[in-house]
């Protein structure tokens, strides 16, 4: 029998399965074998990857920072489908939409429209894209038309639209008349008689005006139960069980667990959207094209920083001093910083003081001068197309 340190429960060694305990979407795979564990159960993994991760993923503010750093290493020599930014619910809603559906507005890389219809659920409001599990399993259809910027360079456009809502059951319809290509070929279907409807509807709406009146929904505690999951998941890493039986650690299981109305957990540090913030910390402590995580010793214990291309940043309390013994102050003395490039597959892990080096400019890492140089090569590509 093995213990999941998530559910708390005594499971069949059968139950368990690979956690990365930073989720894959923020570069969990390329973080050190140390932040990954087989103590997890399948049900956990599951079901808080799918709800706990993915309402973090897809709140509107860290869905699109995120596709703000894959897009910084666009090479247009090599180029690769860029994701599409949503631009949250759209005023453009056809007549015959299905009860219980939405309008939601995306926008490609050249400012390309997309208006995918799609079911809405009332309980994940918050999620760009609505709730993953149904967009998986349900039928829904999305249009597509150019932009007058897609003429300048057309491949951007299509290798865009090619990878557009991959893994989805989204029928995508091509509302641009396209000469010279098949939009089959990347996965368009022919339009029936709704669509062709629905074509003519949004082509009119859009030459009509300029100004489009988009509606963006925003659960403020969208991180409460994340942040609880990342701090449970990185101090057992590092500290071992004795973390998660402290008294710190039921109340970090309480916030895991937590539903609106309930009392909140005591649990220490800051979100994203609190008063606490500080642009010069964010900038020294962050990565303007990474993920970073930062682990050091405070007077209270262990703390965690989470820091998304220098923009976002949240702080969580992951051990308290109480569960903490001098060795496990050891491994954290100098800070551990852990530096994801999810669209480079690449992940670098340093000390604390070696990092602010860097960022000062006192003593570079080659390896982050290299990306940096990478990632502003082309920096100006986009504006001067």
């Amino acid at each position: 029998m093995k213990h999941c340190i998530y559910c708390r429960c005594d499971k069949d060694d059968s139950d368990f399965t690979l956690e990365h305990v930073i989720p894959q979407f923020l570069g969990g795979a390329y973080a050190p074998d140390m932040l990954k564990t087989r103590d997890v159960c399948k049900h956990c993994n599951n079901n808080l990857g799918l709800f706990v991760d993915a309402g973090f993923e897809k709140n509107w503010l860290v869905s699109n920072r995120l596709r703000d750093t894959a897009s910084a290493f666009f090479d247009p020599e090599n180029p690769i489908g860029l994701p599409l930014i949503c631009m949250g619910q759209s005023d453009l809603a056809p007549s015959d939409m299905p009860e219980g559906h939405v309008c939601e507005s995306w926008l490609g890389p050249l400012g390309e429209q997309i208006y995918w219809i799609r079911p809405h659920d009332e309980n994940l409001y918050w999620f760009v894209g609505g709730n993953p599990r149904t967009t998986k399993k349900s039928e829904s259809r999305a249009y597509f038309l150019f932009s007058e910027r897609s003429t300048k360079n057309p491949m951007i456009s299509w290798l865009a639209f090619k990878e557009a809502f991959a893994g989805r059951r989204v029928k995508k319809v091509m509302c641009t008349n396209i000469d010279g290509a098949d939009v089959r070929d990347i996965g368009f279907s022919v339009p029936d008689e709704q669509d062709r409807q629905r074509i003519n509807f949004f082509m009119t709406r859009c030459f009509e005006s300029q100004t489009r009146n988009n509606r963006i929904a925003m659960y403020t505690r969208f991180d409460f139960r994340f942040l609880a999951k990342i701090a449970i998941g990185i101090a057992y890493c590092l500290f071992g069980k004795k973390v998660l039986d402290s008294n710190y650690g039921k109340e970090l299981h309480k916030a895991l667990k937590y539903k609106e109305g309930e009392e909140m957990p005591s649990i220490y540090g800051s979100s994203m959207l609190s008063d606490q913030k500080n642009p010069s910390f964010n900038k020294l402590i962050g990565h303007p094209f990474a993920v970073n995580f930062v682990v050091l010793p405070t007077p209270e214990g262990a703390a965690l920083n989470l820091n998304i291309g220098t923009h976002l940043n949240w702080t969580i309390l992951c051990a308290s001093r109480e569960a903490l013994d001098t060795g496990d102050f050891d491994k954290i003395r100098d800070g551990l910083v852990v530096t994801l490039f999810r669209p480079l597959q690449k992940g670098f892990s340093f000390s604390l003081p070696r990092y602010l080096a860097h960022q000062s400019g006192a003593a570079p890492i080659p390896e982050l001068v290299q990306i940096t140089m990478l990632a502003k090569k082309h920096e100006d590509y986009f504006k001067t197309l």
